[in-house]
């Protein structure tokens, strides 16, 4: 008896459980069916918005039957609701800041869109001065002038058309420009301005208008030069000043580092000679080191055809020097730094340093 209850008690189970998964199996393709439609109705949740001025109309229908079944259907009045007009406008996403070197220009590429529903017009206007400079910010039109591609966010050099106004923008239109600010020659490294746009809607109110800042560095090289002596008879260390008597030399140690953002090029140090020492010849050391027999200090030949660097010389802190007949000492430094008194002087890369040598006697 316990025997047959078992196993009609296992049937049973076993019946309960195939009945699950046939509602587990039926259940798994109307999920799906559920989420596609999801999908598939999401774009036209999230579409543009409605234009102003459009009427919603739309009434509604009743059906019915009597008790003989016959069919009546009733229709009720149409009610019609009329789309104001809403402004707004964006210029996401806004430009980052930009470093750019001196002498140059930054673009800043902007893309505005009327966010509203209705038609408007945008006033663009810019202007700087409140990072402490007043550089020159002028605003083009993206436009794709001079045989370049319109709309794509990058200045061309035939994009020179000035725009100060969008036109006419429908809803949910874009309009694409560049906010151009130029730094000025010779500006030093780090100097900043800010340049301020100002975007105005011709209809709505503070809704329809925005502004955006961006901030422009400048890049420029920014050479240190600093001046060391020592005695080298009494075997002195590098100071600004030292004794001397007669007869005894002087070794000079000058210092370049380039503490710029940019490489700095046509590298010339002057060092007139003083009226009471004599340039001793030969004695011009240039390199990398901060000690005149250090490893890569070599010498440049005073400016003759015997010098230790290549012409152009192809190092990092190399150079060629020049002395003239009054021991007034000249030093063409960085890579591709020629000989002679014309030079012409070389690059200093950023971070670089170099330093020259020269020994004189006291008179």
């Amino acid at each position: 008896m316990r025997k047959e209850t078992g196993n009609s008690n296992r049937d049973g189970k076993e019946k309960r459980d195939m009945g699950i998964t046939i509602a587990r199996r039926s259940i798994v393709p109307w999920m799906a069916a559920v989420f596609l439609a999801a999908l598939l109705l999401t774009p036209m949740i999230a579409g543009a918005a409605t234009p102003a001025g459009t009427a919603i109309m739309n009434a509604a229908t009743v059906n019915y039957q009597d008790t003989s079944a016959n069919n009546y259907s009733a229709v009720s009045n149409t009610t019609t609701v009329t789309v104001i007009s809403v402004f707004g406008v964006s210029l996401a996403p806004v430009p980052v800041d930009q470093s750019v070197p001196s002498n140059t220009v930054a673009y800043y590429a902007y893309i505005l869109t009327n966010t509203g529903n209705d038609n408007n017009t945008y006033a663009l206007s810019a202007a700087s001065g409140a990072g402490g400079n007043s550089w020159t910010v002028t605003l083009y039109a993206d436009d794709g002038a001079g045989g370049g591609t319109a709309n794509d966010g990058i200045h061309q050099a035939g994009e020179t058309t000035v725009t100060s106004s969008t036109g006419v923008l429908a809803g949910g239109a874009t309009y694409r420009f560049f906010l151009a600010v130029t730094v000025p020659a010779g500006t030093a490294n780090g100097q900043t301005d800010d340049s301020i746009l100002t975007v105005n809607g011709a209809s709505g109110g503070p809704e329809a208008d925005t502004t955006d800042t961006v901030t422009t560095t400048a890049q420029a090289p920014a050479l240190s030069v600093l001046k060391n002596v020592r005695n080298v008879t009494t075997s002195g260390t590098f100071d600004n000043t030292a004794n001397a008597a007669p007869t005894q030399t002087l070794e000079y140690r000058v210092t370049v580092t380039n503490n710029g953002t940019v490489n700095a090029t046509s590298v010339v140090l002057t060092d007139s000679d003083n009226a009471n020492t004599t340039y001793v010849p030969g004695s011009m050391r240039i390199g990398p080191s901060n000690a005149y027999g250090g490893a890569g200090n070599l010498n440049p030949g005073d400016g003759n055809s015997d010098s230790a660097f290549p012409m152009p010389c192809n190092l990092a802190a190399c150079g060629h020097g020049h002395v003239d007949g009054s021991g007034n000492v000249t030093a063409y430094l960085g890579n591709t730094a020629n000989d002679g008194a014309a030079g012409p002087g070389g690059t200093l890369t950023t971070g670089q340093t170099i330093y020259v040598y020269f020994h004189v006697t006291v008179d």
